[in-house]
Formats: structure tokens, C-alpha cells, sequence
């Protein structure tokens, strides 16, 4: 049933763009964009699901589609018809296959491919400014966590990769962050960000949901559990909105890298309602 639902998100999707305009030229053959960007697309929905638990049930998956459909960064290029979206598409595939490596091999032997686990958190890191530093704050604090038995997993060479990578990100810069921003223009920086995370709607839905599960006995149980099991993902969006006045690596990168936490947080808690009441509905039926 999860490969048909697959098939249906790839074949909605080629369908969508079939009738859709192209935004601008292309060196591509549009019957090649067109499959390949389809692929792509339902590619992500695959690993943005398995990492964070949403493909047990088709219900889960379409859920899944939808929010990388309106609130994923840049899920307004998908629907480009050029080679703008195939670039997006496969940067944002980077991300989750990298998240969903990190936690699969935590406890494996690896030593053979400590060098490419390496290398490869270099690239994704210094690939993705949006998500670099709060990502890198949020595998130091688990490292820290771990630190009695951090260099006896597999996954620390990914973390020390990432970690440079966030290195070469700031030492790459032309103008880097002062240490000690005045306050004035720390809360014009934070006002700004928070607008335009208003405007993204999907940091106000994280936020809505968070709240109102917070005011329920089920739904206080529901979050507990969540940051026991998702902690990286929890880690990561705390540390994204801690950047917002600082914005280190710019604004853009800020709202950037909360949208994409707030998007995986805003998901987790739609299994969550939908586990309450759909689950529920199921069993009555039985």
C-alpha cells in the first residue's frame, strides 16, 4: 500500500507539471524535466518520511507530501519545469539522507567508511547555510550527551564533518558576525525574522499546534514522547530560533533553517494528532 501511495505522489505530481508553464528557458528537454522532477520530488517524500517516522500509513505519507508541497524552502521552484528545480530538489534530498545515515548507523561498525562519512558531512554542511549552525549546535549537545561513548559510534566522524563544514562556513565569509551586536539592532534583526516567519505560516502552525497539545493530558504525553525520541530535530529548531537575533549567517539563512525544523516539528505533531484521532476511528471500526 506505501509503494502504491508512492507511485501516486510521483504520478500526481508529473501530472501537475504536465499542465503547468515553464517559468524559463530550458537547456533540458521538458519530457526529461518533467519525470525526472516528479522522481525527485517523491524521492524527498521518502526520506524526509522514513527519517522522521511518517511512513507507516499512507494517511502519513500524503501528510507528508503536503507539507513539503507548502512549506518546504524553495518547494516554490518544484513546479519550475527547468533546471532550477532538479538543483533544489536534489539539495534538499542531501539533508534527510544525511539525517536518516546518522541515526541508522549510531550503534554499527563502520570504520571503513569513516573517510566518506567525513567528507560527507563536510559537503552537507558547508552546502546548506540555512540549517548549518543550529544543526552543528544540536550534534555537539547530543556528543555531549554522549560523551562517554561518543567516539565508540559509528556516527562521530559525520558529526566532526559537519562540524567543519560549519567552520568553513564562517571563516569563508567576507564580513563575519560581531561578537557583541548592540541591542537595537538585535531587536530590529529578531523583528524582522519574525515577521517573515509569519509570513511562512508554517513557524505559526509549529507553534499553534505545540500550544494547544500542550493544554491537553494526551497531548502533553504526545510532545514528552516526541522529545525523547526526537531529539535531534527538537535540538536543532531550539537552537535555530536561539540564532534569530544573531542572525550569523545572515537573515535569509535564519528563517530558512527554523521553516525547515518547524516544518519536520509541524509534521511530527500531525502523527501525533493523527495517531488520537484517526487511530482511534480505525479501531472503533475493527
Amino acid at each position: 500500500m506505501k509503494t502504491l501511495t508512492y507511485l501516486f505522489i510521483s504520478l500526481l505530481t508529473a501530472v501537475i507539471m504536465a499542465f503547468m508553464p515553464m517559468a524559463g528557458g530550458s537547456v533540458w528537454d521538458p519530457r526529461i524535466i518533467v519525470p525526472l522532477t516528479a522522481a525527485m520530488f517523491t524521492l524527498l517524500v521518502w526520506l524526509v518520511a522514513r527519517f522522521i517516522g511518517t511512513d507507516r500509513a499512507p494517511l502519513e505519507i500524503l501528510i507528508t507530501a503536503g507539507f513539503l508541497l507548502l512549506f518546504a524552502p524553495g518547494s516554490h521552484l518544484y513546479f519550475s519545469r527547468d533546471e532550477d528545480a532538479i538543483i533544489e530538489l536534489s539539495s534538499q534530498c542531501i539533508v534527510p539522507f544525511f539525517l536518516t545515515q546518522y541515526k541508522r548507523i549510531s550503534r554499527k561498525d563502520f570504520k571503513k567508511a569513516y573517510g566518506f562519512m567525513l567528507l560527507m558531512g563536510i559537503f552537507c554542511s558547508f552546502t546548506h547555510d540555512g540549517i548549518t549552525l543550529p544543526l552543528c549546535l544540536a550534534f555537539l549537545l547530543q556528543a555531549w550527551q554522549r560523551r562517554n561513548e561518543f567516539f565508540r559510534l559509528a556516527c562521530w566522524p559525520m558529526v566532526i564533518g559537519w562540524l567543519v563544514g560549519t567552520v568553513l562556513q564562517f571563516t569563508t565569509r567576507d564580513h563575519l558576525p560581531s561578537l557583541t551586536p548592540d541591542l537595537e539592532g538585535l531587536t530590529s534583526r529578531t523583528a524582522m525574522v519574525l515577521g517573515l516567519l509569519w509570513d511562512t505560516k508554517i513557524f505559526v502552525v509549529a507553534v499553534a499546534l505545540s500550544f494547544w497539545m500542550s493544554t491537553t493530558a494526551w497531548g502533553r504525553a504526545e510532545l514528552r514522547r516526541m522529545l525523547r525520541r526526537q531529539r535531534l530535530i527538537a535540538y536543532s529548531l531550539l537552537f535555530a530560533l536561539s540564532c534569530v537575533p544573531f542572525a550569523p549567517l545572515g537573515i535569509e539563512n535564519a528563517v530558512t533553517g527554523v521553516c525547515f525544523f518547524g516544518m519536520l516539528w509541524a509534521l511530527l505533531l500531525c502523527q501525533g494528532l493523527e495517531r488520537r484521532f484517526y487511530g482511534v476511528a480505525r479501531a472503533r471500526r475493527s
